[in-house]
């Protein structure tokens, strides 16, 4: 379980587009430590992920949503689909083209 919870500390750090030591700085916690837990190779205490949370604007249980750190592409792929069934066509239209600026079809 420390890997998955040092995935998904790294996942929510790379999205704020942060590095370990941004995100160790504003947590006020020692970069290499924040490391280790991101190795999965430290057990934070409570108080060391409240921090990082309240660092990430997250609640804390979001620390432990570890879905999106083990699934394979095709849970990914029927998870992105079941999303898109979702979305307003307006909104859906926006997505594809900023989708084909980020990954254009070669």
């Amino acid at each position: 379980m420390n890997i998955l919870l040092g995935w998904r500390i790294r996942s929510l750090t790379d999205i704020k587009g942060w590095t370990q030591q941004e995100l160790g700085n504003q947590a006020d916690i020692n970069y290499k430590f924040l490391g280790e837990i991101e190795r999965g190779q430290q057990n934070p205490s409570f108080n060391v992920l409240a921090k990082i949370a309240t660092v990430l604007k997250v609640e804390l249980p979001e620390l432990f949503r570890f879905e999106q750190e083990i699934l394979g592409r095709k849970e990914i792929e029927d998870q992105i689909k079941q999303i898109i069934r979702t979305i307003p066509e307006d909104s859906l239209r926006q997505i594809f083209m900023l989708l084909r600026v980020l990954y254009p079809i070669r």
